[in-house]
């Protein structure tokens, strides 16, 4: 059977799923610390320890929604009936956190937001796997799966700018026409949640007739899933020989990632000497540079690992003989490009794979445990950001970083050199000899797809072209 190419529209519709999560997830991570500390007046330490719990229940939020969407019943489909309400949750919950009621005490406000922040997770997790596991199953062609990343990463970084220098932008427009400084962070965050709650609508409705049918349909007499059953089922994705390498480049990529995105603003500023207004247009600089990229790389046709190896090997390389040189204007911006050619290598294909890794868990297993997937991938993002910025954390304190003197030793711009740079650089280049080790290429998928086809026909079919991936 030969399946129906998407139309254009669709592809552009589902991608703008990702400005939901880019604008959610994005705002939280930059600015709702500062939030808490600055508009709120949380001390410090209480909102970090805000900020890790919220960080750690998400991870674990991601595994249930991938066990809850996977087992799902309904007739209406597997994803999207999430995707319509969980996105009502998150759109209500981004206008809280980002709230400071004059009722409630201050010694009561830390609960608060510990509250909310479990159901501002919980609704990113019910709205984001199912978006996220639907993009495997609305198309199996692989020129049509990279081309809808290659989009969703241009949606998704356009919602960086909008959550990195939007927010600011209106907090001060707001200030300005008499808002408190408080209620403009209220009224921002009761814009963001209309447009992150329409935006993962837009994409369920673009995607309607699109999602396969439901396998288990609602019966007295379906399936219930034990916790040993959900365990089984995580097990046996992981004992997968496709997935094995690509968990293991995830927590490489991840960590390099988050070392170099937490960390610049430091190097820029103390290193460089930047002030807030050139560090902002090196991060525009470099978001423009990813959209651009992401919609090169989404007309590639050579197999994932290979964009995804030689993406991570510029980026790591290069950081890692930046760390040993005093670099110029010239030179920031030169890194920049390379890491953007790693990030849209990365979130191109890598999303790509991890669908690849779905076709291969059903042709294996017979079942359709997409969400198992892609929240296994979303939980170990989640646990190795916040191991990461820990470790940031304890690199700058070692190093003798203070925020108080105007200028740092010698020893410590080496030290924030060395985690920027350096740390970044070697995990990027591991990282890409790991996914190297993943046997899935486009001659062998191609030919395990058709197999599978034949074997729900009925058709006899061989598994010689592709039993690499067994």
């Amino acid at each position: 059977m030969e399946q129906v190419k998407l139309a254009f529209k669709t592809k552009i519709g589902y991608s703008f799923g990702m400005l939901g999560e880019s604008l959610a997830i994005n705002t939280f991570l930059i600015y709702f610390m500062f939030f808490l500390t600055d508009a709120v007046g949380i001390d410090p330490g209480i909102a970090g320890t805000i900020v890790v719990i919220g960080a750690v229940w998400g991870a674990f939020t991601d595994l249930l929604a991938g066990v809850r969407s996977d087992a799902s019943r309904n007739p209406k489909g597997k994803r999207r009936p999430f995707i319509f309400k969980s996105a009502v949750v998150l759109g209500i919950a981004i206008f809280l956190i980002y709230t400071d009621w004059g009722f409630i005490p201050m010694s009561v406000k830390p609960l608060y937001y510990v509250l909310i922040l479990l159901i501002f997770y919980g609704g990113v997790s019910f709205a984001d796997i199912p978006y996220q596991s639907l993009g495997s199953e609305i198309t199996e062609d692989f020129g049509e799966r990279v081309q809808i990343r290659s989009y969703a990463n241009v949606i998704n970084y356009a919602g960086m700018v909008l959550a990195s220098s939007g927010s600011l932008t209106l907090v001060s427009f707001f200030v300005k026409n008499g808002s408190t400084y408080s209620g403009a962070w209220s009224k921002v965050g009761l814009a963001f949640g209309i447009i992150a709650m329409l935006a993962y609508w837009l994409s369920a409705l673009a995607t309607k007739g699109k999602e396969p049918a439901n396998d288990y349909p609602d019966t007295e007499n379906a399936k219930k899933f034990t916790l040993k059953e959900i365990f089984k089922n995580y097990r046996e994705i992981i004992k997968l020989k496709a997935y094995k390498p690509v968990l293991v480049y995830s927590i490489l990529m991840y960590g390099g990632m988050v070392f170099f995105t937490s960390m610049y603003i430091y190097y820029l500023t103390n290193n460089m000497g930047y002030s807030e207004g050139q560090s902002a247009i090196v991060g525009l600089t470099y978001s423009i540079m990813v959209m651009i990229l992401s919609v090169i790389f989404g007309f590639f046709k050579i197999d994932a690992k290979k964009v995804v190896t030689v993406s991570m090997l510029l980026w790591g390389v290069s950081m890692c003989i930046a760390h040993f040189f005093t670099l110029n204007t010239f030179g920031i911006y030169f890194i920049f490009f390379m890491f953007s050619i790693g990030m849209s290598g990365v979130f191109v294909q890598t999303y790509a794979i991890l669908y690849d890794i779905c076709d291969i868990d059903e042709y294996i297993s017979g079942k359709n445990r997409a969400g198992y997937i892609m929240s296994l991938f979303y939980f170990i993002s989640k646990i190795l950001s916040a191991i990461s910025i820990f470790a940031i954390g304890w690199i700058l304190k070692i190093v003798g970083y203070d925020a108080m003197q105007a200028h740092q030793s010698a020893a410590t711009l080496n030290g924030i050199s060395f985690g920027t740079f350096f740390l970044s650089g070697i995990l990027a280049v591991l990282a890409a000899i790991a996914i190297w080790e993943y046997p899935g290429t486009n001659k062998r998928l191609e030919a395990m797809r058709k197999a599978l086809t034949a074997r729900k026909e009925g058709r006899d079919y061989l598994e010689d072209n592709f039993k690499e991936l067994l």
